[in-house]
């Protein structure tokens, strides 16, 4: 009895076999399938947190600079471009001169062609404040200031406005990351103090 079943234990054994070709290629298959799967989800993870992070950057980046600009408009004086004619109230310009409160001559030029806002302190070189600068345009495309100088009598600023659009631009070149990143628009209005008060 004890030679009958070890000879249908050895039986058993022989008898099992490995997978079958069929039953590897269709679990290849599912493997491919979530691994596919797997690397789309995380290039869409990868262009998602890559659009984020620039516009967060960008739009930060851009409030501070029109913070600081229009804290310097707020306290500054002398201001140009006047209108040509006095009875206009208004210039729309991509350059602005002024005086700050320690009588320093301060220029915000937008050079459009290079797409920089510039701003130069006296006679000294200019200074990049923010790259990646658009300044409106009218429907036919024909450029607008980006600064609206409105005035008063044609010699006395009551209000600057300005106008900027702001391409969100990061150093990281990964060939997985995503482009579709949208500009942000800076528009800010201020009055300079020393007409208010």
């Amino acid at each position: 009895m004890k030679q009958i079943r070890t000879t249908n234990m050895n039986r058993t054994r022989t008898h099992r076999r490995g997978f079958s070709l069929i039953e590897m290629l269709v679990a290849l298959g599912i493997c491919s399938t979530l691994l596919t799967a797997t690397l789309v989800s995380l290039d869409a993870s990868f262009r998602a947190y890559q659009s984020t992070t620039e516009q967060a950057s960008t739009h930060i980046i851009g409030r501070v600079v029109m913070h600081r600009v229009m804290a310097l408009v707020r306290n500054g004086v002398g201001f140009g471009p006047l209108p040509t004619d006095p009875r206009e109230n208004s210039v729309a310009t991509d350059e602005m001169t002024f005086l700050d409160d320690t009588d320093r001559e301060i220029t915000l030029r937008l050079d459009r062609h290079n797409s920089i806002l510039f701003m130069q302190i006296d006679s000294t070189a200019e200074q990049v404040l923010l790259e990646g600068v658009r300044g409106p345009v009218d429907t036919d495309g024909a450029a607008l200031g980006a600064f609206q100088l409105q005035y008063q009598n044609g010699s006395k600023l009551m209000r600057a406005s300005f106008d900027l659009t702001v391409a969100a631009d990061d150093n990281a070149q990964l060939s997985i990351e995503g482009n579709t990143v949208v500009p942000i628009r800076l528009i800010g209005s201020t009055a300079p103090r020393r007409i208010i008060w």
